[in-house]
């Protein structure tokens, strides 16, 4: 009995060894092609990725095919040199634009000239050669785009006296020039906003500009404050463009660039 059952037991395992096997097979041999066609793909990848100087030598290729090699394998590396150039010339550009010292600043109101949105106008140029500056590394700036005139569904007019005011109490404003009627806009009892010519100017120099070129500011007391020059019949108007009827000027209380301010006057008068 033993030994019957002893027999039956190695039939059995060898039974399930054969069927193992048989199993087995099918997936070992998928196995093997799967590798076989892995190892076959790398090599196709190989090749494929081989450098083509390797397959033709680069002094052998034609000109188009040389342009073709060099874009196609360096496109990335001449694309990030091409953006490290222009940020650094716009770096550049823009340090140079910003790195210099401001002499004067002016404000104008309602008041144009050809060239005035590129400091090129005859003002800005003429002044710049007056104080012997370079107009580069040393400015003056005018500002021609201020409006203190009414106009329907515009804020403008808003606009304008905040800049204006934001400018004179920050001490970034020296010289204010506008139509007569607008002159003395921003002048109160209480706080001046243009200075007093008598404290800027000379009595000869004064007396040069004349009393009817001389705009005066009346306090409810009635004193009477000389506080900007009328530049009608100066260079200002007759030897320039300038849209501005009655051109006024006045040198701001707060006036940063002071000398400069008065320069401005003399210029125009040639005192």
């Amino acid at each position: 009995f033993f030994t019957q059952l002893f027999v039956y037991e190695r039939k059995q395992i060898a039974v399930m060894a054969d069927a193992n096997l048989k199993f087995a097979s099918p997936l070992r041999n998928k196995s093997l092609r799967n590798e076989d066609f892995m190892k076959e793909e790398t090599k196709k990848e190989k090749k494929s990725k081989m450098p083509k100087e390797q397959r033709t030598p680069f002094k052998e290729l034609s000109f188009s095919e040389k342009v073709s090699y060099i874009f196609g394998y360096y496109k990335y590396h001449m694309l990030a040199a091409v953006i490290i150039i222009v940020v650094i010339f716009s770096f550049i550009n823009a340090y140079r634009r910003n790195n210099y010292n401001n002499v004067g600043t002016f404000a104008v109101v309602d008041g144009k000239i050809t060239g005035y949105d590129s400091a090129s106008d005859a003002i800005t140029k003429g002044f710049t050669e007056y104080l012997g500056i370079d107009g580069k590394k040393d400015r003056v700036q005018f500002n021609y785009n201020y409006s203190l005139l009414e106009k329907p569904m515009d804020q403008e007019i808003s606009v304008t006296i905040n800049k204006i005011y934001i400018l004179a109490s920050t001490n970034s404003l020296d010289g204010y020039m506008a139509n007569r009627d607008y002159i003395d806009f921003f002048s109160t009892d209480a706080e001046p906003f243009l200075m007093d010519l008598r404290e800027i100017l000379k009595p000869e120099e004064l007396d040069k500009i004349g009393e009817k070129n001389i705009i005066n500011y009346t306090k409810e007391d009635g004193t009477i404050i000389p506080i900007a020059v009328d530049l009608t019949d100066t260079k200002i108007k007759t030897q320039t463009d300038l849209s501005m009827e009655s051109p006024c000027y006045g040198v701001v209380v707060t006036a940063p660039n002071k000398d400069n301010a008065v320069n401005f006057i003399k210029y125009a008068f040639e005192l």
